[in-house]
């Protein structure tokens, strides 16, 4: 592996990672308004009170692992952790800039 030099705009990483950020929370909402309709969708029992209906409600929405909230659920935790990103990115790129300028501070030159 050859050493290159990897630089950073700070500032410009930090916009990017602010921009993550609201983008993340704005995907989050939309996500848990999407998942509450759902829910609500589903609690009415659109596939009905008949016996198919029952059967394929107590295979999609019981039992130990029911799909439909395992997807759901699923989904909601990517949606959670993209929504972080920006956070993390931010934290990353302040952490750097902090250990550069402590490094400058330790090894001034003369």
């Amino acid at each position: 592996m050859t050493a290159d030099n990897t630089v950073v705009n700070p500032t410009e990483a930090l916009s990017a990672a602010s921009q993550m950020t609201t983008v993340g929370d704005s995907m989050l909402a939309k996500w848990r308004g999407l998942r509450a309709r759902i829910d609500e969708l589903n609690a009415s029992q659109p596939w009905g009170n008949d016996d198919p209906g029952k059967n394929f409600n107590k295979n999609y929405l019981e039992g130990e692992h029911p799909p439909a909230t395992s997807v759901l659920e699923g989904g909601e935790s990517m949606v959670i952790a993209v929504s972080k990103l920006g956070d993390q990115v931010r934290e990353g790129v302040q952490g750097t800039v902090d250990l550069d300028d402590l490094t400058a501070e330790w090894f001034k030159k003369s």
